[in-house]
């Protein structure tokens, strides 16, 4: 047979292995797991014979201009009102938060109380939340999420039908954006709304499905009381406190049992420019190595095994592999030296968008027939910026590959420099140094 195609097997077959065998595999897994979900919450009732109380805890760091909203979906729940503790924790706050609080509790019906710590810090604002939470079932939401009206009642119905569900999570939704964006940042904001509602449409789906939930959203957590009294609380020492305390309950409480529901709706915010996507993405892979190191024995358990948590398995996929990932995207144009033709090359690139291409059609189509009426007709009005993800996807790849070099280089914090503002940096030092140069020699000129 001819050489040549012996070359051309190899090429495609060492090319095309890593992403048939984790991203094509995890998609399979993924729509299998979607299935199986939406079925098993599809023959559950949600509906309750009994009422417990709840507290509901809201850290409050600056959040006046998202509070209001808050706080209107709490009092939009078809849970009783009277039945719900809400406990705001002001850590540190500089605007008018408190405020606005005062405002909305003179005509609200619900139970609500501000307190203060001295220390600015999520970890400790929750800590504090939970010490003082009276419910049976706790929940922990940021000041920037709106809930959809049967959020806490659906949860509750969830912990009460099963009594092995230590901690859940739910559906995390993009609000979509009314304001005016330049065409390039509302591409992005298409893709990250398409990224979320695949990612907790569809990829949480099939790892509840096999106990294998990495992180509970620190956007929207709900905890029976008896597991997370099991646990160390959330760890302030990390930047992904949340991160930390999901693999306490798998490590402390191995009886219950940690699951994703898809009709525990939750909507957060857009992200607000590059820069704050560029550092939420460094702080979540930050917060994954971080907290995989502190916790060695689950480590330790096996990656082969589908069933079953294995931060070893996450670690493998999300760091490992992304070596030969990111050698592969950089050393194909190296081949035209060793005699592959410029055309090979550019169908290799080409034949890898179209499969991720169709990778990234498959999911959001699944999340889309899953979806209610009002994501769908969202999802309608932005579905060409599918052809974007495949873009998106590597540029999110460099931001959580920056967020590994970070993590061994630089102490953790939750501010993280965007590397577009050390450019514009270097590029004014580099200006102010040559004015500088400029002006000594003209007096020496002089």
């Amino acid at each position: 047979m001819n050489p040549y195609f012996y070359a051309l097997a190899i090429f495609w077959s060492v090319w095309l292995l890593v992403p048939i065998l984790v991203d094509g595999f995890s998609m399979g897994l993924g729509l299998v797991g979607a299935v199986i979900s939406r079925w098993n919450t599809r023959r559950q009732s949600s509906r309750l014979d009994f009422y417990p109380p709840v507290s509901i805890i809201i850290p409050v760091h600056n959040s006046a201009d998202t509070l209001r909203g808050c706080l209107t979906s709490l009092e939009e729940q078809t849970y009783p009102s009277h039945l719900m503790q809400i406990l705001l924790i002001n850590n540190g706050s500089t605007d008018n938060s408190q405020q606005v609080f005062l405002d909305f509790q003179e005509t609200s019906r619900l139970n609500l109380y501000w307190h203060s710590i001295q220390v600015a810090g999520k970890s400790w604002a929750l800590n504090a939340g939970i010490h003082l939470a009276e419910g049976q079932y706790i929940f922990n939401i940021d000041s920037d999420v709106t809930l959809h009206p049967t959020t806490i009642e659906r949860s509750v119905a969830h912990f009460e039908r099963d009594p092995r569900l230590g901690a859940i999570t739910g559906f995390i939704e993009i609000l979509p954006e009314d304001e005016a964006h330049p065409f390039w940042f509302q591409q992005i904001l298409n893709c990250e709304y398409l990224e979320y509602l695949t990612v907790f449409g569809i990829g949480r789906s099939y790892q509840s499905l096999f106990r294998s939930i990495y992180t509970l959203s620190g956007a929207f957590t709900a905890f029976r009381r008896e597991a997370l009294a099991a646990t160390l609380l959330y760890n302030a020492e990390t930047v992904s406190e949340d991160t930390d305390l999901t693999f306490q309950l798998y490590e402390r409480t191995p009886s219950f049992r940690v699951a994703n529901f898809p009709d525990v709706r939750i909507y957060v915010q857009p992200i607000t420019s590059l820069a704050a996507l560029y550092s939420q993405r460094v702080r979540w892979q930050r917060g994954q190595l971080e907290v995989s190191a502190l916790h060695k024995k689950l480590i330790r358990q096996r990656a082969s095994s589908l069933l079953g948590f294995s931060p070893a398995r996450t670690l493998l996929v999300d760091h490992t592999l992304s070596f030969p990932r990111l050698v592969w995207m950089f050393f194909l144009p190296i081949l035209m030296t060793f005699g592959y033709s410029l055309s090979l090359l550019v169908a290799a690139y080409l034949f890898m968008y179209l499969f991720y291409l169709m990778l990234e059609t498959t999911w959001a189509g699944a999340a889309y027939a899953f979806a209610d009426d009002q994501t769908r007709a969202h999802v309608r009005r932005i579905w060409p910026s599918v052809f974007l993800m495949p873009l998106y996807r590597v540029m999110i790849f460099f931001f959580r590959f920056s967020g590994f070099l970070i993590a061994l280089t630089e102490p953790g914090t939750w501010r993280i420099t965007s590397p577009l503002w050390q450019i514009q940096a270097g590029l004014m030092d580099l200006r102010l140094r040559w004015r500088l140069f400029l002006r000594s020699i003209r007096r020496q000129e002089e």
